[in-house]
């Protein structure tokens, strides 16, 4: 089944997370990222709300394109931060938001029909100069079952 969006707008999200290039391996390291960033959930200073992210980012240290995956959580400042984590500042977009009521490991379905089916008869147009997109993980999801609360923001220009 397709996801019809909904549409709303954010202010600027501060997120702390561990980051990896994304990769051919991507399908391999993703889960393994998760793994590593899991402990910090819910213990890191200052964390606002449940959530965690996935955020699928436009590499400003290379000018050729790359992007990488960043598991985080939503910060409301980045004091005393642990050293394996790094700070994000996502700026105010309007999103596309997607539900994916699927396994998580299914979560590449959704992506691809967003990017090839969505997107292209869409009005609304693509903003990916900082966010390409980002998995929002709800408190309903249960990494355990790998299913849940689990949405796909596409920021829109």
């Amino acid at each position: 089944m397709n996801p019809t969006p909904y549409f709303t707008e954010l202010p600027p999200l501060l997120i702390a997370g561990m980051r990896e290039p994304l990769s051919e391996q991507s399908a391999q390291t993703i889960p393994l990222l998760w793994q590593k960033f899991a402990p910090y959930i819910g213990n890191i200073s200052f964390q606002r709300g449940a959530a965690a992210y996935g955020l699928c980012v436009h590499s400003s240290e290379s000018s050729n394109g790359h992007h990488y995956y960043m598991a985080g959580c939503e910060v409301s400042e980045f004091g005393n931060l642990p050293a394996d984590l790094s700070p994000l500042i996502v700026p105010a977009h309007k999103y596309a938001v997607f539900q994916h009521d699927a396994h998580v490991s299914s979560i590449r379905n959704t992506i691809d029909y967003i990017f090839d089916q969505w997107l292209p008869n869409a009005e609304a147009k693509h903003n990916s100069q900082s966010i390409h997109f980002f998995e929002r993980y709800t408190e309903t999801f249960n990494p355990v079952t790998g299913l849940g609360g689990l949405e796909i923001w596409l920021p829109l220009v």
